[in-house]
């Protein structure tokens, strides 16, 4: 019998794991044919970030080790594959999944990585299983593999007609055996993945599976239901659909909704069905979005943008079906109870500080005061943005630095994975890209996790600044006011994503005592901020009546107003506050601005733990803007 050893490795948030479902569903699809069943062993299944020497040492006479690569484990995928390598020269290393080469990127790729013997493109399914039958490398599509350090390339594999009737790690005791094997070792929580639909009809240049080769959908809704139930019985608390358009086909997509509610509610799992929505479909899976939000199954609804730039959105091959339209969505959410938020990227091609700076703006000019994520442009190797040709006709430059993964255990041992971020691009310098990295981190922190957020839309309503002044001043603040609290901490934050370029550190921060996990930066800010509101907001009020000669009655309003809102993680709620205007009616009703006194009461959840409020307001709940208190 051969040794085989698996290997998808992730990383490790708050004691959480995820099964390792990319490999899962290729071994379940060989591991019953009866010349592999006779012939090879799993020996183990490597499925948690750990040191790589931890890992080799567990390793015994290995034959065949597959590899399931991303960019979160790439290196130490290939830290490993070498050591086995001169260890075991005879063993077969072969890496499969999305980061290693497309067959068309891989020249040089053996020359660099010697170690390893094949490259798996695309589907594995019946590529493994050939290359487990031994057939000769030449005569397997679907791979490129190595001779005296040279690639040879063979023909692609077509897709797999369908995915519905391929065996399930979920249903064939693959993860029985994933589950049992964790209580023998770090007992971790499982987080679950299943497969509703493979593929995707869009081509965005930025996406992996933006390819050609993925463009037609391939379905899963019965085998997933039989899944779900797997998951119910071994109270797997959270679940993420790899369907990349959950919506698109809705009829099956709300059958398959109404089931995990129905198990659900009869076994109390999952307590989370995470999904990506329907790219353009926003009004249509509004009754799926209804049907989640019920039953606290997922909160709230996608509305991905990436850019307003109508440039920018060519260049990305990309057709934003929503613009235009944010105003009318957003209204159509919110009649309905549905918490939403808005996607942006940040560093894509032909996007320039000011056209950035104006799509953020303008999405607060709309109405839009929830939540809004901004992400940093990625060069994913895979994905069309990669391809020949493409980087040059947009001037793209990028550097390798750690995946920007937050609330990571322990991220100071995660410096040797590496993703390239984009830095410049023809329209937008690196010092252009630095001032909007800082302009997404102000903008997130103070309105979308609410420190500044009130003031913001108080000083909008009753002294007519935009958002964009409001903002872009602010930022030149922090830039020039080194001395004040958020001034210090702009520096910070500017001075660490300087180490963080050179791979010298991780992304976000560690806060002792606040768990020991990254924090987006964002967040960071806001957690600092709990000890230091008082500080913040005395030098807040001074820079607002220096800048815009606000009332100094009125500006006590706003900023007990805003102060109120923002939940606090110990204060004793409900609160009672005392307004000499009707501040509330103005920023909420837009009503018009009057001396009226009143007085409101805030109502929140009431905390008396740092890491829990920040977890469940900063984390959990930033989506469905739980950093706010409902007044009554």
């Amino acid at each position: 019998m051969k040794n085989i050893y698996l290997f998808e490795l992730s990383d490790v948030f708050a004691n959480q794991v995820y099964l390792p479902y990319c490999s899962g569903v290729v071994w379940s699809y060989v591991k019953n044919n009866p010349y592999i069943k006779d012939n090879y062993k799993l020996k183990d299944w490597f499925y948690a970030r750990d040191d790589a020497k931890n890992i080799i040492d567990k390793i015994e006479n290995p034959d065949i080790l597959l590899f399931s690569c991303f960019m979160w484990n790439w290196n130490l995928n290939c830290e490993i594959a070498k050591t086995i390598k001169q260890n075991y020269p005879s063993c077969k290393i072969m890496f499969g999944g999305q980061h290693q080469p497309l067959a068309d990127r891989a020249k040089g790729f053996f020359n660099e990585h010697p170690y390893v013997d094949v490259l798996i493109h695309s589907e594995g399914e019946e590529t493994v299983k050939e290359l487990l039958y031994e057939k000769p490398y030449e005569e397997i599509k679907g791979i490129t593999y190595n001779v005296n350090n040279k690639e040879v390339r063979n023909p692609p594999r077509v897709r797999l007609e369908g995915i519905h009737d391929n065996p399930s790690p979920f249903l064939d005791g693959s993860f029985d055996w994933v589950v049992e094997k964790n209580k023998k070792d770090k007992n971790y929580n499982f987080h679950a993945t299943v497969e509703s639909a493979r593929g995707c009809p869009f081509s965005c240049a930025f996406c992996e599976i933006g390819d050609k080769y993925y463009q037609k959908l391939k379905t899963s809704y019965e085998k997933t239901k039989r899944e779900i139930d797997w998951i119910a019985k071994n109270k797997i608390e959270y679940v993420t659909d790899a369907n990349s358009n959950f919506g698109i086909l809705f009829d099956e997509d709300m059958n398959l909704a109404e089931y995990v509610v129905k198990v659900k509610e009869k076994t109390g799992y999952p307590h989370a069905f995470r999904v990506t929505w329907a790219k353009g479909q926003a009004d249509k899976v509004l009754q799926i979005a209804k049907l989640f939000e019920k039953h606290d199954i997922q909160k709230g609804m996608t509305i991905a943008l990436q850019s307003f730039n109508p440039d920018v959105l060519k260049a990305v091959r990309r057709k934003n079906v929503h613009s235009g339209k944010l105003k009318e969505f957003i209204d159509m959410y919110e009649k309905e109870g549905i918490g939403s938020y808005v996607e942006l990227i940040w560093g894509l091609p032909e996007e320039t500080i000011d056209s950035f700076i104006d799509g953020v703006t303008y999405i607060m000019e709309e109405g839009y005061h929830t939540y809004l994520d901004v992400h940093l442009m990625m060069l994913l190797p895979n994905a069309p943005i990669n391809e020949p040709g493409y980087k040059d006709q947009f001037g793209i430059k990028s550097v390798n630095a750690q995946p920007r993964f937050s609330h990571r255990s322990n991220p100071e041992k995660l410096v040797d994975d590496l993703v390239s971020f984009v830095i410049a691009t023809r329209k937008c310098n690196h010092k252009d890209w630095i001032k909007g990295h800082q302009f997404r981190w102000l903008v997130i922190f103070g309105h979308y996790l609410g420190p500044l957020q009130f003031i913001a839309r108080a000083m909008k309503k009753i002294y007519n600044i935009n958002y964009k002044d409001f903002y872009t001043d602010l930022l030149s603040f922090c830039e020039k006011k080194s001395n004040t609290y958020i001034g210090k901490e702009y520096l910070t934050i500017k001075k660490n994503l300087n180490k963080i370029l050179k791979n010298k550190r991780h992304w976000g921060d560690v806060i002792p005592g606040v768990g020991n996990i990254n924090w987006e930066v964002d967040e960071a800010t806001c957690i600092r901020l709990v000890k230091n509101k008082e500080i913040f907001y005395n030098q807040i009020s001074k820079y607002l009546k220096d800048k815009y000669d606000v009332d100094d009655f009125v500006l006590r309003d706003i900023i007990n107003y805003q102060k109120s809102r923002l939940h606090h993680p110990f204060k004793k709620y409900p609160i009672h506050q005392y307004f000499n205007f009707n501040i509330h009616d103005v920023i909420e009703n837009n009503k018009s601005f009057k001396e009226e006194k009143n007085i409101k009461t805030f109502v929140g959840k009431n905390y008396d733990n740092l890491y829990e409020w920040a977890k469940n307001t900063l984390w959990f709940g930033r989506r469905i803007a739980r950093y706010k208190t409902k007044v009554l």
